[in-house]
C-alpha cells in the first residue's frame, strides 16, 4: 500500500471497520512513526467518539398518544374523581394542577413496554460505546506495545551498529597498512612488468630477426637451387629520372616459369604505397608487389607466371598499397632483353 491508501483507510481504522488484512498493512506504517498519519488518526477517533450523538430521532408511532391517553383514562377511578370534584382547589393549587396534571394512575403495560424498550435501546447502545471505547484503547494499547518493543529493538540495533563501527574502524586501519604494503609489492611488481616488458622486446626483435634470416636462408637455398638450371635468364632494370641510383636484376627460368628479382638503392615507400613488378607483353602484366627493408633493397620471388616466358621487357612502378590491375604510377625501374 502506499502513503496515499495508508490515508484513505484511517477513518475506517478509527472507527473498528477496516478490514483485516488492510489493518495488519497499516498498523505496521504506523509503527514507522508517520507523523501525518499519527495526526489524522487522533483526529478521526475524536470525530468517531462523537458519532452517536449524531444518530437521528426516530418519529413515535401514531397510536402511541392515544394508547398512553387511554390507558390514563382507564386508570382513573371514581373515587378519585369525587375527592378532585369536592375539593375546590385554591387558586395556587389550581394553576399547579394545570401546569403538572395528576399522575395518580397506574402505569399501563404498553407504556411499561415503551420504558424497558427504551431503557434497553440505551442499554444497548450505552454497551456499544464502550465497546468501541475498550477496542480502541485494546488497540491503541497494543499500537503502544508494539511501539515500545520496537523501540528497544531500535535500541539494541543502534548499539550492535557501534559496537560494528568500532570493528570496522579497527578493520579499517588493518586494512590500510595492508593497503601500504600492498602498495609496495605493487611498485616492485611494476618494476619488474616493465624489465619483462624490455626483455619481451628483445626477444620479439631477435624472433623477427631470426625470422628474415630464416626466410633469407630459405631464399638463399631456393636460389641456389634456382641459379643451378642452364635455362635461367638474366635481364638487368635500370633506374629511371625518379631513382637514378636504383637498379635490379631479374633472374628467370621459362621451363619451370620461376624467377627472382632483386632491387638495390630502391627509394623509401610512403605510408599506404608499394612497388609493383610488372612483365609487359602485349599489355603489362603483374609479376607481384614488394617493399623495401631498412637498406633500401628489395627482394622477390616469382613463382608462377605463364607469360614470362614471352616477356620481353619488365618495369617497376609505384602504386597504392595491395597492387593494381595495370600500372597506375610513376615508373621507378625499367629493363628488356
Amino acid at each position: 500500500m502506499g502513503h496515499e491508501q495508508f490515508e484513505e483507510a484511517l477513518p475506517l481504522y478509527a472507527i473498528g471497520a477496516l478490514e483485516r488484512a488492510e489493518r495488519q498493512a497499516l498498523e505496521p506504517h504506523l509503527l514507522t512513526g508517520c507523523a501525518s498519519c499519527h495526526a489524522a488518526l487522533k483526529q478521526y477517533r475524536a470525530v468517531a467518539g462523537l458519532l452517536p450523538y449524531g444518530l437521528p430521532l426516530t418519529d413515535a408511532p401514531p397510536t402511541l398518544k392515544a394508547r398512553v391517553m387511554a390507558a390514563v383514562a382507564h386508570g382513573s377511578t371514581p373515587d378519585n374523581s369525587q375527592a378532585t370534584l369536592q375539593s375546590r382547589p385554591g387558586p395556587e393549587r389550581s394553576a399547579s394542577r394545570f401546569f403538572w396534571p395528576s399522575l395518580n394512575w397506574a402505569p399501563s403495560p404498553d407504556f411499561a413496554l415503551l420504558l424497558v424498550l427504551l431503557l434497553a435501546g440505551t442499554g444497548m447502545y450505552a454497551l456499544s460505546v464502550k465497546w468501541q471505547i475498550a477496542t480502541e484503547m485494546e488497540q491503541r494499547q497494543r499500537v503502544e506495545t508494539t511501539l515500545q518493543e520496537e523501540s528497544a529493538r531500535l535500541a539494541l540495533l543502534q548499539r550492535r551498529i557501534a559496537e560494528q563501527e568500532q570493528t570496522l574502524a579497527g578493520l579499517r586501519s588493518q586494512l590500510d597498512q595492508k593497503v601500504g604494503d600492498l602498495n609496495e609489492v605493487r611498485n616492485t611488481l611494476t618494476h619488474r612488468e616493465a624489465e619483462m616488458g624490455q626483455l619481451r622486446k628483445l626477444v620479439a626483435q631477435q624472433e623477427q630477426e631470426a625470422t628474415i634470416l630464416r626466410k633469407a636462408l630459405a631464399q638463399r637455398d631456393e636460389i641456389s637451387v634456382f641459379l643451378r638450371s642452364p635455362s635461367v635468364k638474366v635481364i638487368s632494370l635500370a633506374g629511371s629520372a625518379a631513382a637514378k641510383s636504383a637498379g635490379a636484376l631479374l633472374l628467370y627460368d621459362p621451363d619451370s616459369k620461376k624467377a627472382f628479382f632483386y632491387a638495390f638503392n630502391m627509394p623509401p615507400l610512403v605510408e599506404r604505397k608499394t612497388y609493383q613488378l610488372w612483365a609487359i607483353l602485349d599489355k603489362p602484366v603483374s609479376a607481384g608487389t614488394f617493399t623495401t627493408d631498412p637498406g633500401h633493397k628489395s627482394r622477390l620471388v616469382i613463382r608462377n607466371i605463364p607469360e614470362l616466358a614471352r616477356a620481353t621487357k619488365f618495369a617497376v612502378s609505384l602504386e597504392p598499397e595491395g597492387g593494381r590491375p595495370q600500372p597506375t604510377g610513376e615508373i621507378y625501374l625499367v629493363g628488356q632483353l
